[in-house]
């Protein structure tokens, strides 16, 4: 093991006293815990309907199905990373996630919308992964939209740990925010309203976990992490 991997690794979960480390674990059991009250949620009636002439105009472009597929894998292999690497990085995606979560529930549990999907026609592959999309997820759970607030979240947080990381997931976030509009999962307001989610994530879970940039690691301080014999 390299003098920069175990470097990294200090800065992760291995690096944490136990109780910091079960924290950690609890508050991403926590976060999963919460994203299963999606599917609970994703139903009628309907309340408002965001679509204006300008969504409308927008074509269906089925190659960006495949930014909107990836979410999930790109929220997970993220979390893991910042677990192994940059825990208390962790920690403030979490709970700028869970932010989202709870508030976007809000909106769908009390003003529900709703989007008119199109009628494919297409044969390709592409076109028919759409179809799986349109399948698994009801028209519902639309403002704000949680593609959009989770990813930003998760290109803010690679922002906070390298420049460079922080601009390959900015243009991959583009990318996911831009296919809720053009696989028609979503209208621009929904957009809209999980950008400003996101920021408003970002910004409460930075302000609760302030104090923690002033702390030093455990390893710093001389400790021993909590894998390690005494």
């Amino acid at each position: 093991m390299t003098h920069w991997v175990r470097g990294q690794l200090r800065q992760g979960i291995l690096g944490e006293r136990r109780t910091a480390a079960v924290a950690t674990l609890l508050l991403l059991a926590a976060a999963y815990g919460v994203s299963l009250l999606y599917a609970p949620l994703n139903h009628g009636p309907s309340r408002i309907f965001l679509r204006t002439p300008l969504d409308q105009g927008i074509p269906v472009v089925p190659v960006f199905v495949i930014p909107y597929v990836s979410l999930t894998p790109y929220i997970a292999v993220t979390m893991l990373l910042l677990l192994l690497a940059r825990v208390r990085i962790l920690r403030s995606a979490a709970v700028a996630m869970i932010i989202a979560w709870l508030v976007s529930y809000a909106f769908y549990f009390f003003l529900q919308s709703y989007v008119a999907r199109p009628h494919l026609t297409g044969s390709d592959p592409l076109t028919a992964l759409i179809r799986t999309v349109y399948a698994s997820d009801r028209p519902y759970n639309d403002f704000p939209s949680l593609h959009t607030s989770l990813s930003t979240i998760v290109a803010v947080h690679w922002w906070r740990v390298d420049r460079r990381a922080g601009v390959a997931a900015g243009v991959w976030t583009v990318l996911i925010v831009a296919s809720t509009v053009l696989i028609h999962q979503h209208y621009l307001a929904d957009v809209a309203g999980g950008l400003t989610l996101a920021a408003l994530g970002c910004a409460v879970s930075l302000r609760l976990l302030a104090g923690e940039a002033g702390r030093r690691s455990p390893s710093a301080a001389g400790r021993r992490p909590w894998w390690q014999p005494g």
